[in-house]
């Protein structure tokens, strides 16, 4: 089920807000995962739309997750809940803010964008991986790793990895890390699949959860926010290339408002 959470749905101005997709965690919920979003999305609520969606399986609750908590990766039933979650919602989609088994959620919808599957949903213009775990979930029978790795390295190994590796990602990602996350060694593996020059990675002193001090969620907002108007940019530059080309009119991009 989606969950809806009050909050604004238009700039200052009277633009739509372009929307996030959220996956929350294994072991949560889409109410749990607002309730830890609650800071960011506070920083963030005259930018973004944030649209939370519940895994289609109930699954042994997470640290402090209380009872009524869902995960899972089927594909088949996966992907037609994110769809439907999309579709019904009618809102303007153009990342992904994933945590945890939420984030390995996130890279692999990226992957199946990025190489044209018939299965993707596609549309994101970029992702933000929160405490990933490892490996992506592809959602298919095919595991996705980074070049170099194995199933085996794929088990928080990584001493095998070479430091000169790229990965195949090149939607841009911002992946937070947290230095006293238990998770950290796969996070920094999932950071591995994002090519270098289209990932920023950020760590943060925290331990498997979001940013709780003011200055780092400001710090992580403000990064999200450069996220957006970077790709507008690059959108509006191609649309302006295209549209000198064929002597039409430039199409407007919407770029998200910052307050002064």
């Amino acid at each position: 089920m989606t969950m809806n959470i009050h909050q604004p749905s238009k700039t200052p101005s009277g633009k739509d807000l372009p929307s996030i997709l959220c996956l929350h965690g294994g072991g949560t919920s889409a109410s749990i995962f607002a309730i830890q979003t609650v800071r960011l999305r506070r920083a963030l609520a005259s930018h973004f739309r944030f649209v939370f969606v519940d895994a289609p399986f109930f699954c042994p609750p997470g640290p402090g997750a209380g009872s009524a908590t869902r995960g899972g990766n089927e594909e088949g039933r996966v992907l037609p809940l994110l769809r439907k979650t999309m579709a019904e919602d009618g809102g303007d989609f153009v990342g992904l803010l994933g945590f945890s088994q939420g984030a390995r959620l996130a890279m692999g919808l990226l992957r199946q964008q990025q190489e044209g599957r018939a299965e993707a949903i596609g549309g994101f213009s970029y992702g933000v991986l929160l405490c990933g775990t490892y490996p992506p979930l592809s959602l298919s029978s095919e595991l996705l790793l980074p070049p170099g790795a194995t199933p085996r390295t794929a088990q928080f190994e990584t001493q095998h990895f070479n430091e000169e590796d790229e990965g195949v990602v090149d939607i841009p990602t911002v992946h937070v890390v947290g230095d006293r996350d238990p998770y950290a060694p796969q996070s920094r593996l999932l950071v591995r699949c994002s090519k270098r020059e289209s990932r920023t990675v950020m760590e943060f002193d925290i331990r498997h959860n979001l940013p709780v001090k003011p200055a780092d969620t400001q710090r992580l907002a403000e990064r999200m926010v450069r996220l957006h108007r970077d790709w507008v940019e690059v959108q509006q530059k191609k649309k302006k290339v295209e549209s000198l080309g064929k002597g039409g009119v430039e199409v407007e991009v919407r770029e998200v408002e910052v307050e002064a």
